[in-house]
């Protein structure tokens, strides 16, 4: 009984002493207070008032928001409301402390206050001890900006965010240590001071394979493709680990194994570790390996064919009996080749969209495979409908016209590719961009396809370039403008000049030229690629050239006066008119193009070539070309032939001879999207009459076309290494050591390129190149094998609003004759710089 009045006693001694509570949760420390409680017992009260303390920079709203305390409510205390109300506030982050304190009033009301301390907003940061480059690539990937919060997961974050940049670039031990300090113009505020140190860089050193019988670990090794062993010689391989391009690589190594016949490969083990190799720390990979066994084709068999024999498509499918299985190989056969040459491309290529096939591989034996396909024909489909969406300035017209597929007639897929490819031609869209929407319907065999467009930013350009074209030339300066999608029908329609009429796929080109040597040129074309709503092209050029030197040395022109001097004058006015047509026949791949061109000339001090005084030209030519190349700037897979005939009228009093060109260009694909082009031209001149021969019109080879123009009473032709321009050039010598031009020429190209960057705003495409080429005064002394040679690299940048530039560094390996007694010719061992605007192809 004693014991029980003291127990009483002592609680009624608490309820007297005590008489609020606060709860309140800190950062270091979750702890609780309470002092002077009425009644320990929970109850309910109402919320009465909900007041906040302590904010700074935040709103008063939110915070009582995010407590989920809301005056009219009611909750209970003792309890959990006030303790999920802390946690609450403290999941925003903006806190660094939380208390809650509330007054009972009479009745069952109560009133509530928050107190906060605000966790420090940020002023700015800066990145410390890293290049300008890093430094902008972090800022990218940090995700900082003035007045966050700084909290204990903001420093993390963007510390992680920096070592995986640098985890990524091989530097693994990188150390980031980040400072804090107030901000001058906000005390408020704090900034951040990341002080970076990323160490020594981590390179693969070892990757070793165990289990491997067939191939060695060197094989493998390659095939690993993405990431390479660092040694010294590889300068241009990527040595970093990082778990991406390690999957890739793994991937590619179990590719390789059943490229090589070895369907059942697997990677049992893979590690990655970093050890000392060589007393240098570096990357180790260790990838176990089992083969299993390497497999051979037995048989092939077909069921269900009616449209193509079994031996039809036993060759589409490419394997023999006694064939190492290559999956590569097999799937592509099967199912898409780029030539179409697979065995759905045979089907689909004639309207079977609903074919089907299937496959079933039977392990026979140890190492030996049966091949049986089960083949579903079904009906030929029809193409219904077609459309396209995109193409917000290219009009309708010029879309539909370049589609080969048509409604009504039988689906094709190669149709579908090469629509693909005419879009990618035009260069309004971008080649990857456009995708095709096949919609079939098996009920109706019937065909819906949509093709999705991709407009560039502006097929439009501006181009301009300057540039020295040596000692004889000076500077040159060029500048042109090019709408290659214009619309002379929009330039009468209200609102159509805006800016530019564009849309009805029509060029317009305007240009001109200058150098300090005293050339002007200046020009206007203007295309049609649809006469009429026909496949009809309608070209119209004019074009004025100047060529004044004044009063100087005649030392290219006048073998007759050697050392005089000569008022150099030469003014040619030129117009042309061309009428083109796409042609069916061998294939659609074909066009032809006649030329009519007059030119009028105004000589001076050039006697050799003309008399001074006014002379005139009137040729004709007729083009024949085959072109199914994929892109007009970088092509990666196609051909393209041309063989022209040009004859200057004989006409009297002016000019007359005759022209025969031809020019063959391949493009293939070797690996990734590294491509090989070669390029073959020949050329030949002659005279309907011996007593009309003279210079004019003849070959000459070397420099591009911004140092060729200036000269333009000779037919030149580009080729890198050499520099071009009066004097520059490949050609033939008279009896007075003067560059006369040939009469026939030879020239070889082969070509090794890359597309390192493909955007819209950008093309980045570096080459290596060789060229060759010769000209030569008449057949008689015509060898195709008699070359002038130079070897280097290059690059060509595209940028829609300048157009396409192209700059080569090229190594002459042979040099040129003497030019005349007073000049040495070019000579071999030297490097050469050329550039110029527009596709080479």
């Amino acid at each position: 009984m004693t014991h029980i009045k003291h127990l009483c006693f002592s609680i009624a001694i608490i309820f007297i002493t005590l008489g609020s509570i606060q709860i309140s949760y800190g950062q270091d420390s979750n702890r609780i207070q309470i002092e002077n409680p009425e009644n320990l017992m929970p109850r309910e009260y109402e919320i009465r008032e909900v007041s906040v303390t302590g904010l700074v920079t935040g709103r008063e709203s939110y915070l009582i928001s995010s407590s989920g305390l809301r005056v009219g409510e009611t909750i209970t205390i003792p309890g959990d409301d006030i303790s999920n109300a802390i946690k609450q506030i403290y999941r925003t982050s903006l806190f660094s402390d939380v208390q809650i304190f509330y007054e009972r009033l009479s009745g069952d009301g109560v009133n509530i206050q928050i107190a906060v301390e605000e966790q420090p907003r940020l002023g700015q940061y800066e990145i410390e001890g890293v290049r300008r480059s890093h430094r902008r690539d972090l800022r990218e990937r940090i995700n900082l900006v003035s007045g966050l919060a700084v909290t204990n997961s903001v420093r993390s974050q963007a510390l992680n965010t920096i070592k995986r940049y640098y985890a990524q670039e091989g530097y693994w031990g990188t150390q980031v240590e980040i400072v804090e300090q107030p901000n001058e113009a906000n005390p408020n505020r704090v900034d951040l001071i990341f002080n970076v140190d990323r160490g020594e860089r981590t390179k693969v050193r070892e990757i070793n394979f165990e289990g491997n019988e067939h191939f060695s670990d060197r094989r493998l090794r390659k095939s690993f493709g993405t990431i390479k062993q660092d040694r010294w010689w590889r300068i241009f391989k990527r040595h970093v680990y990082t778990e991406e391009e390690f999957e890739e690589g793994i991937a590619n190594l179990k590719q390789f194994y059943r490229d090589n016949g070895f369907r059942d490969i697997r990677v049992l083990s893979d590690s990655v570790y970093i050890d000392d190799w060589r007393s240098k720390e570096g990357v180790h990979f260790d990838i176990t390996v089992s083969e299993g066994p390497q497999y051979k084709v037995r048989n092939i068999s077909w069921d269900g064919n009616t449209v193509y024999s079994d031996e039809q498509l036993t060759q589409a499918l490419g394997f023999q009996r006694g064939d190492i299985f290559n999956a590569t190989k097999f799937d592509q056969n099967l199912n898409f080749r780029q030539d179409d040459a697979d065995v759905s491309s045979l089907y689909q290529n004639i309207g079977y969209l609903f074919f089907n096939v299937s496959e079933d591989i039977r392990v026979v034996g140890e190492d030996s495979l049966d091949i049986h396909f089960e083949i579903v024909e079904n009906e030929i489909a029809t193409i219904r409908n077609v459309t396209f969406t995109g193409n917000t300035k290219t009009h309708d017209d010029v879309v539909r016209r370049n589609l080969r597929t048509v409604p009504g007639n039988t689906y094709s897929r190669s149709a579908i590719v090469r629509t693909i490819r005419e879009l990618g031609q035009l260069g309004y869209f971008t080649p990857e961009g456009i995708t095709p929407d096949v919609r079939p319907n098996p009920e109706e065999r019937t065909v819906d396809i949509e093709f999705g467009l991709d407009e560039t930013q502006g097929s439009d350009n501006f181009e301009f370039s300057g540039g020295f074209g040596g000692r004889q030339i000076g500077v040159i300066l060029a500048a042109r403008v090019n709408f290659n999608n214009f619309s002379v029908q929009r330039m009468f329609e209200p609102g159509g000049w805006d800016p530019i009429p564009t849309g009805d796929g029509q060029r317009l080109s305007l240009g001109v030229q200058v150098t300090g040597s005293g050339f002007q040129s200046y020009n206007f074309s203007f295309t049609e690629p649809w006469l009429r709503g026909r496949p009809t092209s309608l070209g119209v050029s004019l074009s004025y050239d100047l060529l004044n030197y004044g009063r100087q040395r005649n030392r290219f022109f006048s073998p007759v006066q050697q050392g005089s001097t000569a008022n150099q004058r030469n003014e040619l006015i030129s117009a042309s008119v061309s009428l083109g047509r796409r042609l069916q026949w061998p294939d659609d791949f074909f066009s032809q193009r006649t030329v009519l061109t007059y030119n009028h000339f105004n000589v001076a001090g050039f006697g050799q070539i003309f008399d001074d005084g006014r002379a005139d030209l009137l040729t004709v030519r007729q083009e024949l070309e085959r072109n199914s190349t994929d892109n007009p700037i970088s092509p990666s897979t196609g051909s393209k032939f041309n063989i022209s005939g040009e004859i200057a009228l004989p006409i009297p009093s002016f000019a007359q001879f005759y022209k025969l060109k031809t020019s063959y260009q391949h493009h293939a694909t070797i690996v990734g999207r590294l491509v090989l082009s070669s390029t073959v031209d020949y050329g030949y001149m002659g005279y309907f009459t011996e007593s009309n021969r003279s210079n004019f019109q003849r070959f000459f080879l070397g420099g591009t076309e911004l140092q060729q123009r200036q000269s333009f009473t000779n037919d030149n032709i580009n080729m890198r290494g050499f520099p071009g321009g009066i004097g520059g050039q490949i050609s033939p010598l008279d009896d007075f050591r003067n560059q006369i031009g040939g009469r026939a020429f030879s020239k070889y190209s082969l070509e090794l390129r890359y597309p390192a960057v493909r955007s819209e705003q950008l093309q980045l495409i570096p080459y290596a190149f060789v060229d060759a080429g010769n000209t030569f005064d008449g057949m008689t002394s015509f060898d195709p094998f008699n070359v002038k040679r130079a070897a280097g690299f290059g690059a060509r940048i595209f940028l829609p609003i300048l157009g396409l530039v192209d700059l080569s560094y090229g190594y002459r390996l042979d040099g040129t004759d003497p030019h005349s007694q007073n000049q040495s010719g070019l000579q071999a061992g030297e490097w050469e710089f050329l550039f110029n605007i527009g596709a080479p192809f």
